[in-house]
C-alpha cells in the first residue's frame, strides 16, 4: 500500500532508485509503477519531475553522467592539484564512492538503445579527456599518452567488477603503486 502521508520525493531520489533497478533488472525494469511502489509514493508524484518514462530514462543517463563521472571531472578543488595528485585522488574517489558501480549496467543498456549508447560514449570521452590531460601535463604525448590514459581509465572502470573482494587496504596500496608505474618516464 502506498503511504499518502509521505512528503514529495525529490527528483534525485527517483533517479537514484531507477539506477538501482537498472543494475538489478536492466533498463526494462525501470517502470513508473515499480519506482513509485519502491519509493512508497503515489504514481502521480512521478509527473512532478518527469514528462514520461522516456524523459525519466534520459534524466537517468544525465544523472549517471554527472554523479558518477562529472563529480570528478568537474571538481574545481581537484583541478588545482598536481597531475599525479589528481590521478591518485580521482582513483581514490572512484574506488571509495563506487563511481563505476553502474558501468556494466549502462554498457548493457547501450547495446540496444541509441540514447544510452550516446550517453555512455560521452561519459567515456569525458573520463578519457580528464585523465589524458593529467598525463599530458606530466609530459606524455602520442602513443605513450594514449596508452597510459587507456590503462588508467580501463583499470579504474573495471577494478571493482574484477577485484571487488579485495580489502580497502590492499586496493589503496595497489592504487599508489599503479599511479607510480603509470607516471614513471
Amino acid at each position: 500500500m502506498v503511504n499518502t502521508t509521505r512528503k514529495r520525493i525529490s527528483k534525485d531520489e527517483w533517479l537514484a532508485r531507477a539506477l538501482e533497478v537498472l543494475a538489478a533488472e536492466g533498463e526494462g525494469g525501470i517502470r513508473i509503477e515499480r519506482l513509485a511502489r519502491d519509493l512508497n509514493i503515489a504514481k502521480s508524484g512521478f509527473y512532478w519531475h518527469f514528462k514520461d518514462r522516456r524523459d525519466l530514462l534520459s534524466k537517468v543517463l544525465d544523472y549517471w553522467a554527472y554523479e558518477y563521472t562529472g563529480v570528478v571531472a568537474q571538481n574545481q578543488q581537484l583541478a588545482r592539484a598536481s597531475p599525479e595528485s589528481r590521478l591518485n585522488q580521482a582513483a581514490r574517489m572512484i574506488r571509495v564512492h563506487k563511481l563505476t558501480k553502474y558501468d556494466v549496467s549502462m554498457r548493457a543498456w547501450a547495446e540496444h538503445d541509441e540514447m544510452a549508447a550516446e550517453a555512455v560514449a560521452q561519459v567515456y570521452k569525458m573520463r578519457l579527456g580528464y585523465i589524458s590531460e593529467a598525463f599530458r601535463e606530466l609530459g606524455f604525448k602520442g602513443d605513450e599518452l594514449e596508452m597510459r590514459t587507456r590503462l588508467y581509465v580501463c583499470y579504474h572502470s573495471w577494478e571493482a567488477a574484477m577485484f571487488g573482494n579485495d580489502s580497502e587496504r590492499k586496493l589503496s596500496r595497489l592504487q599508489k603503486l599503479r599511479i607510480k608505474l603509470l607516471t614513471r618516464k
